[in-house]
């Protein structure tokens, strides 16, 4: 069966991430947009006719969305308008560079306007395209900015961090293989992408699109072949919507700026016992505090007991740190359990010099405190039990 998505889809360079100038504001910070996900429309005439607008209802979908949580308004925009005007092959499908383009360059109209008939033959007549129909989706045009972007032009290895993260600014429409049930997720078939729909989030590593073709919210596996993916920006020019927009613009503000970093956290934490649950004995509970105290500024953070286990962790570019050699305050140091000759240990620098960790021993056992320099750590780690020293950061 064939979606509607073209395979040779447009390279459009001045239109990937960093390139258009597209607003990168994190509007909904968990990336989750099912609360505000339209209303469903059929992709088919009334006798089902139409299969090949999948690039169509995915756009609108995603503005629609987007339009409903800024907004707090529901529109219902007329998938006939921009599927006429953005050229869609009947049973071959179309390109969504120009299903987006479409909406920046011609507007929306609302549904009432241009209704879906019956027949496929009526849907395709583009003699109902008047110039009032024009003019309605120039003045729609004259209300909003409406911008977007590729995220990607090769798909990179942590395409799933990407989207995790694009989806704080916008819901995102993407590019899937449709559809191959196994269990009760979807999985890739080859590099077969046929189909364009909304992504509206990701848990638990799956990504979960809202499908235009019947309705539903499908979870698919955690390696499906997402080829495209592209955000969208709005602005609503009327009065009353640029004030609802600044108090969401402040929000995100206020939360940025009293949003802890890992060095209020650590300094919150010395002389307390930065890992009060206990998983690990107090004298072995160096990595456990070190991750507690992490997951509180990146919530992704597991908490971890060994730091043989921790050392990987950091290692693992997908989890946002890099190797450093020169540490400054909130690096993370760390010399594994098994490297050398003794125990390992793990702190995190609270200054250029200072570095606060679990103490192991004696009457403040179990507590955060500054209790190494440089110099020391390499004394007792380095010199004395011949163990690596690593460094590491988050970015």
């Amino acid at each position: 069966m064939s979606y509607g998505l073209l395979d040779d889809i447009q390279e459009f360079t001045a239109y990937v991430l960093g390139g258009s100038k597209v607003p990168y504001v994190p509007y909904n910070e968990d990336g989750d947009w099912e609360e505000w996900l339209p209303k469903y429309e059929n992709q088919t005439t009334g006798l089902g006719e139409e299969t090949s607008g999948c690039t169509i209802w995915a756009s609108q979908n995603q503005l629609e969305t987007l339009y409903k949580f800024l907004y707090k308004e529901e529109p219902n925009y007329a998938e006939r308008f921009n599927y006429l005007l953005a050229g869609i092959v009947p049973y071959r499908g179309g390109d969504p560079q120009d299903a987006h383009e479409s909406i920046r360059k011609d507007g929306v109209i609302d549904n009432r306007y241009l209704p879906m008939p019956e027949h496929l033959e009526q849907y395709l007549d583009d003699s109902d395209i008047t110039g009032s129909l024009l003019a309605q989706g120039q003045y729609w045009l004259k209300r909003h900015d409406y911008k977007h972007e590729w995220l990607w032009t090769k798909r990179p290895a942590n395409y799933i961090d990407i989207l995790k993260d694009a989806l704080q600014t916008s819901p995102i429409a993407v590019s899937v293989s449709a559809w191959n049930r196994v269990g009760d997720e979807y999985v890739s078939y080859g590099d077969v992408n046929n189909h364009y729909c909304l992504l509206y989030k990701i848990e638990d590593g799956h990504p979960w699109i809202f499908d235009s073709y019947d309705h539903s919210k499908k979870k698919l596996s955690k390696d499906h072949n997402i080829r495209r993916a592209k955000r969208i920006w709005l602005n609503k020019k009327t009065p009353r919507a640029m004030r609802r927009h600044i108090s969401i613009l402040q929000s995100i503000v206020n939360m940025l700026m009293s949003k802890k970093t890992l060095l209020d956290v650590c300094k919150a934490a010395i002389n307390t016992d930065a890992s009060p649950k206990n998983y690990a004995d107090n004298e072995l509970a160096c990595a456990e505090s070190v991750t507690t105290l992490l997951k509180q500024v990146y919530p992704d953070t597991p908490i971890i007991l060994g730091t043989w286990t921790l050392r990987d962790y950091l290692n693992d570019p997908k989890n946002g740190y890099v190797k450093q050699t020169v540490p400054s305050p909130e690096t993370i140091i760390i010399s594994p359990t098994g490297s050398g000759k003794g125990y390992g240990h793990v702190g995190i620098y609270t200054q250029d010099n200072v570095i606060a960790s679990n103490t192991s021993f004696g009457i403040n056992k179990g507590k955060f405190l500054e209790n190494y320099t440089t110099e020391s750590w390499i004394r007792k780690y380095k010199e004395k039990q011949s163990m690596p020293i690593y460094l590491y950061k988050h970015i």
